[in-house]
C-alpha cells in the first residue's frame, strides 16, 4: 500500500512539474518589432528574370525594408527577419544569421531569415556588382533585430484569416497554337532582350502543354493568415501577415525598383494604422502569380496597377485586424524543431556528382500558443502547402517559404507528370512531396509534447 501510495505521489509531482513548465504563471510573451530602410540606388541589379541581365535601372518608385518580429517568453527568442529582396544565395542566409547569433547572443536555430520573393529588388548573392550594397543590408538587419529586441513589452496577440484574389494559378494548360511569344516571355522574348530580332519565327504548342500564363480554373490558397499583436493595453503594436503569391505583377521588362504588391499591401495596413508595423512571410506560391503578372500573355508592366493590387490585399488585411479580439496566450513558450529533411535529387542531376543522390532541406517548425509555422527555404507549390498546414493541429497555421535557403522549386508528384517551368527547374525527384510532406508531419507531433 505505501509503496502504491509513494508512485502516486512521485507521479503527481512529475505531472505537476511538467504542467507548471509550460503554463507557468510567471511566463509571459513579449513582442518587439523594427524595420529599416534597405533601398539600393539605381545602379543595383535586380533580380528575379534573365530578360533584364546588364539592363539599366530607370527609377525608384517606393522604398524596401527589413522587418524584424521577435517573441521572447522569458527563456528563448524566436526572430522572424523579412526582407524585401528576391531571394538571396543560401550561403548569405547563413551569413545572416551567423552574424545576428554573434552580435545578439540569440542561437541560430532560433533565427528565421526570409525573403518576401519581390522580383523588382535585388537578389543578393547573385551579382557580384551589389556586393557592397549587401554588406551594407546585411548591418542594418542586424541593428533592425536589436532595435525589435529593445522594443520587447508584454503583449495580447489573436488570429484572423481573410481571403483574396489577388492571386492565381500561373500553370497554364495551351490549346494548340501557332505565336511568336515563348513559353516565358521573361526569360527569353525574341521582342526584348538579347534574343531580339527583326525575323522572328513562329512557335508552335500542342494543346494540354503546361506553360507559364493563367489558369483562372485552378486552384490557389486564398488565406490571408493575419496575427495582431497588442499591447496589454489593448493598443496595436504589429501585425504579422501570411499569403501564397508571387512577387511578379512587374515582369522583365520593368526597370524600376518598387515594393511590388506585398510592399503596397504593408504601405497600405501602415497608413490606417499609424504607428504599427506589419511584417510580411510568403506562403507556398511556387506554382502561383498575381492576377496579372507583366510579360506573361501580353501584360505589361504598370507601376500603379501593381499600387493598387497591394492596396486591394491590404483592405482585406486591415478588415480583418480590426476584427480580431487578442489576448494574453495560454501558454506562450517558444517550442521549436529544427530537422535537415533528406529528400531525393531528380535522377537527371544524379550524374553530376554521384555522391549527391539527396538535398538537405533544413525545416523548423514553431508553436506559440496556439500559433504554428512551418518553414521552407525555397519554391513549394501550394497544395504541399495546405497539406502542411492541415497537419499543424493549429488555430492559426502558416507555411512560410524562402526562408534560411534556396533550393529552388519543389512541385507536387503530380505536376512533375504534367511537366511545365517549375519542375523542369527542379532539383528535386518528384516523390519529394510524399517525403517531405511525412517528414513535417512527424516534426509537428513531436512539437504538440
Amino acid at each position: 500500500m505505501k509503496k502504491i501510495i509513494l508512485i502516486a505521489a512521485i507521479v503527481t509531482f512529475v505531472i505537476s512539474l511538467s504542467f507548471s513548465g509550460s503554463f507557468s504563471a510567471e511566463m509571459v510573451l513579449k513582442a518587439g518589432i523594427a524595420k529599416t530602410e534597405i533601398t539600393p540606388d539605381e545602379s543595383i541589379h535586380l533580380g528575379g528574370y534573365t530578360l533584364r541581365e546588364n539592363v539599366a535601372l530607370e527609377g525608384i518608385y517606393g522604398p524596401l525594408y527589413t522587418r524584424v518580429l521577435v517573441f521572447d517568453d522569458g527563456t528563448n527568442k524566436i526572430v522572424f527577419i523579412e526582407n524585401d529582396v528576391m531571394d538571396m544565395k543560401t550561403e548569405l542566409y547563413d551569413k545572416i544569421r551567423k552574424r545576428v547569433s554573434d552580435e545578439t547572443g540569440i542561437p541560430v536555430k532560433y533565427l528565421l531569415v526570409g525573403s518576401v520573393h519581390n522580383h523588382a529588388a535585388p537578389a543578393p548573392g547573385y551579382y557580384e556588382s551589389n556586393n557592397e550594397w549587401i554588406e551594407e543590408m546585411i548591418d542594418k538587419v542586424v541593428i533592425t533585430v536589436k532595435k525589435a529586441v529593445e522594443n520587447l513589452q508584454p503583449v495580447k496577440i489573436g488570429g484572423g484569416t481573410g481571403h483574396s484574389r489577388v492571386a492565381i494559378n500561373r500553370r497554364e494548360r495551351l490549346t494548340a497554337r501557332e505565336s511568336v511569344l515563348t513559353f516565358d516571355e521573361n526569360w527569353v522574348s525574341q521582342s526584348y532582350g538579347q534574343e531580339k530580332t527583326d525575323n522572328p519565327v513562329m512557335i508552335r504548342e500542342i494543346e494540354g502543354v503546361v506553360r507559364l500564363g493563367y489558369n483562372p480554373e485552378g486552384t490557389i490558397d486564398d488565406e490571408v493568415g493575419i496575427i495582431r499583436i497588442d499591447d496589454l493595453s489593448g493598443n496595436p503594436v504589429a501585425v504579422f501577415i501570411n499569403y501564397a503569391c508571387h512577387g511578379t505583377s512587374l515582369g522583365g521588362r520593368n526597370r524600376h525598383i518598387s515594393p511590388e504588391w506585398m510592399g503596397h499591401m504593408l504601405e497600405y495596413f501602415e497608413v490606417k494604422h499609424p504607428g504599427v508595423i506589419g511584417l510580411f512571410a510568403i506562403g507556398a506560391a511556387g506554382d502561383i502569380n498575381p492576377r496579372f503578372t507583366g510579360g506573361l500573355n501580353g501584360c505589361k508592366d504598370n507601376l500603379e496597377n501593381t499600387k493598387e493590387l497591394g492596396y486591394e490585399i491590404g483592405n482585406e488585411v486591415v478588415t480583418v485586424f480590426n476584427s480580431i479580439q487578442t489576448t494574453e496566450p495560454v501558454d506562450p513558450k517558444i517550442r521549436l524543431i529544427t530537422k535537415d529533411i533528406l529528400l531525393p535529387r531528380r535522377y537527371g542531376k544524379l550524374s553530376d556528382d554521384f555522391r549527391k543522390t539527396t538535398i538537405v532541406v533544413p525545416t523548423t517548425a514553431l508553436r506559440i500558443d496556439n500559433f504554428t509555422w512551418v518553414t521552407f527555404p525555397g519554391e513549394l507549390f501550394h497544395e504541399i502547402g495546405i497539406r502542411i498546414k492541415n497537419s499543424m493541429l493549429s488555430k492559426s497555421a502558416f507555411m512560410i517559404t524562402h526562408h534560411n535557403g534556396a533550393l529552388g522549386y519543389l512541385p507536387t508528384q503530380e505536376a512533375f507528370s504534367e511537366g511545365g517551368y517549375e519542375p523542369s527547374r527542379s532539383h528535386f525527384a518528384p516523390v519529394s512531396e510524399q517525403v517531405y510532406v511525412k517528414e513535417v508531419k512527424d516534426l509537428l507531433m513531436n512539437l504538440l509534447w
